[in-house]
């Protein structure tokens, strides 16, 4: 069942249930009140019927009590011909002295009767055939006892009004409310639907779709709720379909730099096993299988070390002094640096800074050793410190601008080639990336084609 309906039959039982209780209330006090008004009234006309009464005895007869026959007595009674009242003689086994109606004494008698206000009178309800009586009891002398019946059937034929009216207006109201909290809730729930449409196109797949927001209320602060889920949900579906790619992207990039050893071991393994060579060629054959056997090995060293640092957040942070990193530095790249002719010059004024040593002299050893990849012979490269950012600069080829962006993905390299013949997998600058966005330090580069490029380490 759905919400509105929901709300409609609360609502409407609610309200029914409310409008039969006040009309139960309405009904019984109106009821009690007519009974009152029609008893007092009746009570009054009886009064006056039986002071008549009494009057026109006295007429005829200075002493009823004595003289006052039941000949008499019928001959008054006819006379004041009142068709609802009834005399039986108390002396004559309750003969009949005048009756009109359809009842006996034994009838009459049966009745429950009560006290009223007047001592002398004693009244009972009765219903007959839909109609509804009071039945006042009285005594005539000695020789009779009077019954007046009066007729109430009008209060109850407007009691029956006033339960019908009352029934159709609970029904009235019932379905006036019924149709204003269709009407209130069409407006009210209308931003809801449009968040469940939203909610099913986002779970289609349009995760663009978005809730106008028209209001101010609670309804409104879940519009804007869901519209922030809605981009939450949109962005993290981005960096998923990103991480996709550039895994995909990693994993064939990364296929395709272990098929070139591997094919160069391969292709040498089995010349040595088939062909008869040379001492000089299978000198040659090993050692090209030592190089890329050695190859393969720095490579499945890098990618640890970068899947390390991926699934790794915690690092030990320590203040060192520039001078120390720059010291280490130095030292693993030493021999490199001679092989090829390129002065390393290391400038530092006591800085110190808060990181983990040996990853931040692995960032350090990386940049040096693609500075001196991008150098000649007879070159320099400058490490430098100066307040809250470390620099390495090159004078050497330089990267082109629409390549400094690329040069932090992994297996990415500019001169591919010539990486290679040096040993790189384009692995170096994304370890590099890694480990200072541990370190909350931003790289920027600077680089200038055939001027050479500058690497700044900007601690935040």
């Amino acid at each position: 069942m759905r919400l509105k309906t929901k709300i409609i039959l609360i609502c409407c039982i609610s309200t029914l249930f409310s409008c039969s209780f006040c009309s139960v209330a309405v009904y019984g006090l109106v009821k009690r009140i007519s009974l009152e008004a029609a008893e007092g009234q009746s009570l009054k006309n009886v009064t006056e019927g039986i002071s008549q009464l009494e009057d026109r005895i006295n007429a005829i007869s200075d002493d009823m009590r004595f003289s006052l026959d039941t000949e008499v007595l019928q001959y008054i009674l006819k006379q004041h011909n009142d068709d609802l009242m009834v005399c039986f003689s108390s002396e004559k086994d309750g003969e009949e002295i005048y009756n009109e109606t359809v009842f006996e004494q034994k009838e009459l008698n049966a009745l429950e009767y009560s006290d009223i206000s007047d001592p002398d009178l004693k009244m009972a309800q009765m219903e007959w055939e839909d109609q509804h009586f009071f039945v006042y009891n009285t005594q005539i002398g000695d020789k009779c006892t009077l019954y007046k019946l009066e007729d109430i059937t009008y209060v109850w034929e407007r009691m029956r009004l006033l339960g019908f009216g009352l029934v159709v207006l609970t029904c009235i109201i019932t379905m006036v409310v019924c149709l204003l909290l269709f009407m209130v809730l069409n407006k009210v729930l209308f931003p809801l639907q449009q968040l469940n449409d939203g909610a099913k196109q986002i779970a289609r797949g349009q995760y663009d779709e978005r809730i106008q927001v028209e209001r101010k209320d609670e309804i409104g602060e879940l519009s804007e709720n869901f519209n922030q889920m809605a981009e939450a949900v949109q962005f993290r579906i981005e960096k998923l379909k990103e991480a996709e790619w550039k895994r995909t992207l990693f994993m064939g990039n990364l296929t395709h730099e272990l098929k070139t050893p591997m094919t160069a071991i391969s292709g040498y393994a089995r010349t040595l096993l088939t062909v008869k060579l040379s001492e000089e060629d299978k000198e040659e054959a090993l050692s090209y299988i030592y190089e890329e056997s050695c190859r393969l090995e720095r490579l499945s060293r890098k990618m640890m070390d970068l899947l390390l640092l991926e699934e790794n957040d915690n690092i030990y942070l320590e203040e060192i002094a520039a001078g120390v990193l720059f010291h280490r530095a130095a030292e693993a790249c030493s021999q490199s640096l001679e092989q090829d002719g390129i002065r390393l010059e290391c400038q530092e004024e006591g800085e110190v800074f808060l990181v983990d040593a040996d990853l931040f002299t692995e960032v350090l050893i990386n940049l040096i050793d693609n500075a001196r990849k991008a150098s000649q012979r007879g070159d320099r490269i400058l490490l430098s410190a100066s307040g809250s950012r470390i620099c390495v600069r090159d004078f050497g080829t330089g990267i082109p601008e629409e390549e400094r962006e690329r040069i932090l993905e992994p297996f990415y390299m500019i001169d591919k080639s010539r990486s290679r013949k040096s040993g790189g997998a384009g692995l170096g600058l994304a370890i590099t990336a890694l480990i200072l966005k541990r370190h909350n330090c931003r790289i920027q580069i600077e680089s200038e084609v055939g001027q050479g490029t500058q690497m700044i380490l900007q601690f935040v």
